[in-house]
């Protein structure tokens, strides 16, 4: 029988949304086949997304440890026929219904079969239902994402991201204003979109080399936003300093974004 796992994040049992994750996995066939209520720690955040590292993912770091690390979880072991596939689109039905952003969507499961091995012996290995390791051909350990600053040089991040902690979470953020570049009569303005071959923290450098004296919050919630919506304008200005700015997330290989008029309110 093949097997796989969920977890439920603090906010799904937060929000009472585990009956909705449990019909879902039997909609898909799926059967729980054991339950493990588990708080995790930042060395099990650590080891369960290793394509985050110290020192070049700190703001995806910090996060993360906010939203995983803040209350209960449970991880239930599925089995069925084609779990591997079937607990994923659970996952993806869960979010289109529930999630409101990247640090409140819920549940967790693994995209890959070997991340699956890994994720699902470190959850499970130690309850006598579930010894039976899970094992895989693909390496177990996920690429390291695109790198980004370190930006404890530059700001109190654990202070930051209580800072922003409820707007993270809110159903329906408030758009961020977009950052002046000049003191001119705006004009021109860059419209970003949701680049995923960035991490969150390469994407963040981006924004914060190429709007000079952005705040690295506001540099985030323009980031975020933009993903959310899909095109937003990050920055309003003069014709050069937009152009100058442009370049900047071009040279950081930032492909979705563009120059356009500045909107007319802000």
């Amino acid at each position: 029988m093949d097997r796989s796992f969920i977890l439920l994040k603090p906010d799904c049992l937060r929000t009472n949304r585990t009956p909705a994750v449990e019909a879902a996995a039997t909609a898909e066939g799926l059967r729980i086949a054991c339950r493990h209520p588990v708080s995790l720690t930042e060395n099990d955040v650590r080891f369960l997304w290793s394509e985050y590292t110290d020192g070049s993912h700190v703001l995806m770091r910090a996060l993360l440890d906010r939203y995983l690390c803040a209350g209960p979880s449970e991880a239930l072991l599925l089995t069925g026929p084609g779990a591997f596939e079937a607990a994923r689109r659970v996952k993806r039905t869960i979010r289109s219904r529930y999630a409101n952003g990247p640090f409140a969507n819920l549940v967790h499961t693994a995209e890959r079969r070997g991340e699956l091995a890994r994720q699902a012996n470190h959850l499970f290995g130690r309850c006598p239902i579930c010894a039976d390791p899970f094992v895989s051909d693909e390496p177990l350990v996920n690429a390291p994402r695109p790198a980004g600053r370190d930006f404890r040089r530059d700001v109190d991040l654990p202070r930051l991201v209580d800072s922003l902690w409820p707007a993270l979470q809110a159903p329906d953020p408030p758009p961020p204003a977009p950052h002046r570049l000049d003191g001119r009569s705006p004009t021109a303005a860059i419209y970003l979109g949701d680049d995923r071959a960035h991490s969150l923290d390469s994407a963040v450098t981006a924004i914060w080399s190429a709007l000079p004296g952005v705040a690295v919050g506001h540099a985030l919630q323009l980031m975020l936003y933009a993903g959310r919506v899909g095109s937003y304008p990050i920055a309003v200005g003069g014709p050069d300093a937009i152009a100058e700015s442009h370049r900047t997330l071009l040279a950081h290989n930032f492909t979705a974004c563009g120059i356009g008029p500045a909107p007319t309110q802000h």
